[in-house]
């Protein structure tokens, strides 16, 4: 059963970055084939051992998306370490009888229902599926109208907001102007005018794509299917004007029934299945000896659920068989366990019989697979034995780890005041900002909102600002942070020092901004630094220190758990898993989703692994690239060009590595129109 599964997974995942920290480092080599056999021993602990062969069955149940990137040797030792964990953590809750824990219980038997009911129906219903030629045949000639070819119509389309603008439109086009010059100056839909005018895939089905429900143009489009390339219109309907010209147009027709099999095998499985599980329904009620009280269920109310108080201890389904008995209570408690979603699903559909009946299914298949020894047959299936473990190793890992860790409220006091200014939002500034046409003319507004600042009159500076700036509507900027960003405008250094190196009521010069805007401004306040309170960060603080403390306790149960079952580890053992191909792949792969360091791994391992002088040789000059174009690390670029030049002296991205090396070492120069100019370092 795949979720248990990923839940398997999940719980890799979390272990991994622990792994990461206490994984021991080791000379990776590829050693000969005899030593690379599925039966390898890669981790060995008292009464146990891990082989290459459980290593690869285990990175295959990993997401497929996934398991490129622990398929390499790195990869592959973190999925290792977390194997190993799990054997000796299953150890430990074997020793603690974590397996009979109450809470253990419930969850492995709830789960063990589900699989039992899962594997019934499998066996007595969909395995039991059989769709004959003449089943299919039958259902065809049975249902003509599902298996039709919708007419395609493509039509050339204007929507003019009226009848006097939908008639020049139409002259515009009979002078010759195209359709998609006069669509873009008179349709009102800006969709339309986004599609140039062309409207495609009309199929007559009630929906007009860009339109929506249009009956009345609908049938207009089609009583003028014989009239290609044709101006129709001006028309008008519910949904405006139209002026439109069909140019493209096929016709309606029946499918064959060769053309059709695979649908009707899509459609016919779930009722042909339907069908089975209702016989098996009745078959199961005869056998069990089943009454459904149809007139309690007729007064369940699922609205309001206080409404069934006198009803809780009613039987809705009685039986012989205890098991299969259900009060009005039950069917409430089964009820209330539904999503919020699914509650709304039942109540809005057949109500409070549907969960009725989901709910007699669902307990006769589970009785009938304990009569029929359906217990033998799930206790072999890997799924089932999965999902056993992981149970027990979520409620170990839980009591181990989880359960030991405490947050005293001192520690979180003091962590708030170490880290106070990750929690407060600095100081910032507003302004008071003249937007000038020219210079003169801003200069001449700026004399007279000097003498207005001076006299203190806030009303007349804001007129001069509402007759005479080019922007009045953004006078206020408001927010200025000592950032070198000036918000408003964007990026520039000397604005910002001029709003943060001035006092609060300070007038500018008139000056031209980075951006090229010609301003003068005045700093009208200063807004303080704003703190979040302890009481506001202690939820998020409490999460980080719990998790500091989480990998701290693993990291420490790990090792007692190693030492205690003698467990050790060989990932000298581990041969790399991918093609030269696979690692480029991924390496591209994970650059275009800018995922950088994972690139940079799948290049080192394939300057490790296939040292054969081309594809090391390329990997190492990718490598450096996206260090030094991509994580902007200078120093670090340089020296891996230059050593990708030492180790390689000849080759095609040699002279691509030496003009990385002078463009980041700022010795490039470019010649412009006979002039020489140096390209300065960043």
């Amino acid at each position: 059963m795949k979720p248990y599964f990923r839940l398997l997974n999940f719980l890799m995942l979390i272990c991994l970055s622990i792994s990461l920290l206490v994984a021991e480092e080791a000379v990776l080599t590829v050693r000969d084939q005899n030593q690379m056999d599925d039966d390898v021993v890669l981790v060995e602990y008292d009464g146990g051992a891990i082989t290459r062969k459980d290593l690869d069955n285990r990175i295959s149940k990993i997401p497929p998306n996934q398991q490129g990137r622990f398929r390499t040797i790195d990869g592959q030792i973190q999925v290792l370490d977390v194997m190993a964990l799990e054997e000796v953590l299953m150890k430990k809750a074997t020793e603690m009888g974590i397996e009979s824990d109450e809470e253990v219980s419930l969850r492995i038997d709830a789960g063990r229902r589900q699989f039992l009911i899962q594997e019934y129906y499998k066996r007595c219903v969909s395995d039991n599926v059989v769709l004959t030629d003449a089943d299919k045949v039958a259902y065809f000639e049975e249902n003509p109208e599902l298996f039709v070819m919708l007419p395609v119509i493509n039509i050339n389309y204007i929507n003019p907001g009226n009848e006097e603008l939908a008639n020049e439109a139409l002259a515009e086009l009979e002078e010759g102007i195209s359709w998609e010059a006069v669509s873009n100056s008179f349709s009102m839909n800006n969709y339309i005018k986004g599609l140039k005018g062309v409207i495609k895939n009309i199929r007559l089905n009630g929906n007009i794509p860009g339109i929506g429900t249009d009956r009345d143009f609908e049938r207009i489009i089609e009583a003028n299917l014989d009239n290609l390339n044709q101006i129709i219109g001006p028309v008008k309907t519910n949904t405006g004007w139209h002026i439109f010209m069909i140019t493209d147009y096929k016709e309606r027709r029946d499918k064959t029934y060769d053309e059709v099999v695979p649908e009707i095998e899509q459609r016919l499985r779930p009722i042909t299945e339907r069908r089975l599980l209702d016989n098996l329904r009745e078959s199961l009620i005869q056998k069990y000896e089943v009454t459904i009280h149809d007139e309690i269920v007729e007064q369940i109310d699922l609205t309001v659920i206080e409404n069934n108080e006198e009803l809780l201890s009613s039987l809705v389904i009685e039986a012989p068989l205890a098991e299969l008995n259900f009060t009005v209570e039950k069917i409430l408690d089964s009820f209330n366990r539904l999503s919020p979603q699914e509650q709304i699903f039942y109540i809005k559909g057949e109500g409070v019989g549907q969960v009725v009946e989901q709910e007699l299914i669902r307990a006769l298949m589970f009785q009938d697979a304990i009569a029929q020894n359906y217990e033998q047959i799930i206790e072999e299936k890997e799924e089932y034995v999965q999902m056993k473990r992981y149970f027990i190793l979520n409620d170990i890992y839980k009591k181990l780890i989880i359960d030991t860790i405490e947050v005293p409220q001192e520690e979180i006091e003091a962590y708030y005041q170490t880290n106070i200014a990750e929690y407060t939002t600095p100081a910032s500034r507003c302004i008071q900002v003249f937007w000038g046409e020219t210079e003169r003319k801003a200069k001449r507004a700026r004399k007279k909102f000097a003498r207005m600042l001076k006299l203190g009159d806030e009303t007349r500076m804001q007129k001069i600002i509402d007759k005479d700036s080019k922007n009045p509507n953004q006078s206020i900027l408001d927010n200025q942070y000592d950032n070198g960003i000036v918000t408003g405008i964007g990026p520039d250094e000397e604005f910002s020092r001029m709003i943060w190196d001035n006092p609060i009521g300070y007038l500018s010069p008139v000056f031209t901004s980075a951006r090229g805007d010609i301003v003068f401004f005045r700093i009208t306040k200063e807004n303080p630094p704003i703190v979040k309170t302890l009481t506001e960060m202690e939820p998020r603080i409490y999460g980080v220190l719990k998790k500091e403390k989480e990998s701290s306790q693993q990291t420490s149960v790990t090792n007692q758990l190693f030492e205690e079952y003698n467990l050790e580890k060989y990932p000298d053992r581990i041969r790399l898993k991918l093609s030269v191909e696979e690692l480029f792949n991924l390496a591209d792969d994970s650059a275009r989703m800018r995922r950088f360091k994972d690139a940079i791994n799948y290049y080192n391992q394939i300057i490790e692994h296939y040292p054969n002088g081309t594809d090391d040789y390329k990997a190492s000059f990718m490598k450096a690239f996206l260090i030094a174009e991509e994580m902007q690390n200078t120093d670090l670029a340089i020296d891996l060009f230059k050593a990708f030049l030492n180790k390689y002296p000849s080759g095609d991205l040699n002279e691509s590595a030496q003009f990385m090396i002078d463009t980041l070492e700022g010795n490039l120069e470019l010649e412009i129109e006979n002039e020489t100019v140096p390209i300065p370092q960043e």
